[in-house]
Order: C-alpha cells, then structure tokens, then sequence
C-alpha cells in the first residue's frame, strides 16, 4: 500500500500495515492535512511518511520503522504534528528536517536509527518536546547547515556520538534537556556554529558534558554539567594518542597541532600525545581546538 495527499488532500488512515513499498509509504505534499493514526509502516526501500511543499497533517501514535532512508522526512515549508510514534531502524535516521522544514515532534520515542535520531539541516526549524533520543548508532540529535529549531525537555542518551553535535552556523535552542549516557559529548558545538541553552541536565557523558570548538561562544545560563567521564581529559594525561580512543570516522575535540618540522597540514594534524612521542623536539603549531 502507498498512499499520497496531494492538493490539500485530507482524510483519516488508521491501523493499516503500510510495508515494503519502492518509494515513500505515505507521501503528503501541497497543503494537504491527513490525519495517520496507530498505523504500522516499515520495510520500505525509502522512506517512510514524506512530508513535503507545504504538507502538514498529524502523525499519531504509529509505529514507523525499519527504512532505508529515514523513517519521517519534513521539508520545504512542511509543519506536520508528529505525536507519541515509535520510529525506529531507519537506516539515515529517524527524522530528517531540512530545507526549511518545521513541524512539531512531542512524546515521541526515536531509537536504534543507523545515522541521527533527529536531522535538522538547511535553515530548518522544528520544535522537539519530550521525546526520548536513544541508542543511536550515530549522534542523537545533529544540527547542520544553518539549522535552528526549539529542543525542550527532551530526554536524549545512550548515544554512539554526540547526544546533540551543532554545526556549521546553526543556532538552536536548548532548554531543559536531559543528555546523559552518550559515548561521545553530551552537547558538541563546532564548525562556525553556537547556540542558546537553558537549564539542561549534561551528566554521564564519555568524553564531556559540553565540548565546544575554537572561537564558539554558545549564550549558558543555569545548565548543570556533572559527573562526565571527561575521557579526553584522563588520555592525554596517560599519555595516549587521542586518535586511539574514537572511531576511525569521529574524533573527540581536542587541541589539534601540526609539526611544521614533518610539513603535516590540517588533513592529518596530530594531537599532545603525537608531540610528546613521534614528533618529540620538533617544531610544531597550534591549529584549532575541534574534532
């Protein structure tokens, strides 16, 4: 079953088994306000509901998953209610807003996606509240492009990188999050980017509650940052390579150098360590404190 609202389409579709469909499972475009209640969609070979050009609608209380794209995409001008819905398996993440898509995501559970929880690219601005972000195989909530958008009271953890990685001059806001659990940062800044945050709880994080990059200014007022295991930190005190402690494709920030001695450049910069051990009594230089 593939089912599309065009033209200001409405209409109720309520506990169908949507699966295994060429395109997306249900599309929604130009105006149009359906209403998707207790529906399962999953197994397709591209998205699961696609919101797009101005589609709105409600998603209620359906189990999405198993896509290999994301689960739900919001773009160009679409602001549909996403409500209590499981989305899960997504092989390009759970929920992907971009080109100035919105939308409202409240009390959802958003897990076990193969890239982030949650995109939010391209001067998109979606509003998230409540919702648990977890066991992500990538970041929980990725911010790229000049995206922005309203987090609250979300409870985002467990993590494989960031629970929440901003970047390239995106200015989100941030009130009152739980992010915890996470096997990188609670919260990474970088990349031109900042933010606002509010009265988040950052606890339990591997490499640091807050992890922000060269010449990032974020606005903090009353956030708590505690019991972080500050893995970087307790490295490049016992004298490992930084590089040794992530994956091959996602670094921890930290303090990158170059060795001017050896002619490295930023593409392979290396870190304290690398100074200390291979490049000891050569000449080297500070490049960024990034990832």
């Amino acid at each position: 079953m593939l089912k599309q609202f065009h033209e200001k389409g409405k209409g109720l579709i309520e506990e169908n088994e949507v699966y295994g469909n060429s395109l997306a499972g249900i599309w929604v475009t130009t105006g149009s306000s359906p209403i998707l209640r207790k529906n399962r969609i999953h197994s397709g070979k591209q998205v699961g509901v696609y919101f797009y050009d101005n589609g709105h609608g409600l998603l209620e209380e359906n189990d999405i998953f198993n896509h290999l794209y994301s689960g739900v995409q919001i773009r160009t001008g679409s602001n549909p209610k996403i409500t209590r819905n499981k989305i899960w398996g997504g092989q390009n993440g759970g929920v992907l807003v971009y080109n100035n898509g919105a939308g409202v995501l409240e009390d959802n559970e958003i897990f076990d996606n193969a890239m982030a929880g949650v995109w939010i690219k391209t001067d998109s601005h979606p509003v998230l509240r409540r919702n648990k972000i977890y066991d992500g195989r990538d970041g929980g909530v990725c911010i790229f492009t000049k995206g922005r958008g309203l987090l609250e009271d979300n409870d985002i953890y467990r993590n494989a990188q960031a629970g929440v990685l901003i970047s390239t001059e995106s200015h989100p806001t941030l009130r009152r999050n739980r992010i915890f659990e996470g096997r990188a940062a609670g919260i990474e800044i970088t990349n031109g980017a900042t933010a606002t945050l509010e009265g988040n709880f950052l606890f339990n994080n591997k490499f640091g509650g807050l992890c922000l990059a060269t010449d990032v200014r974020p606005i903090l007022r009353e956030n708590r940052i505690f019991d972080n295991q500050n893995a970087v930190e307790r490295a490049v005190s016992r004298g490992y390579c930084l590089f040794k402690i992530s994956s091959c494709t996602s670094f921890p920030m930290h303090d990158f150098y170059r060795c001017v001695t050896c002619n490295t450049t930023d593409r392979n910069a290396i870190c304290i360590n690398c100074i200390r051990v291979c490049h000891k009594g050569h000449q080297v230089e500070f490049v960024r404190h990034d990832r």
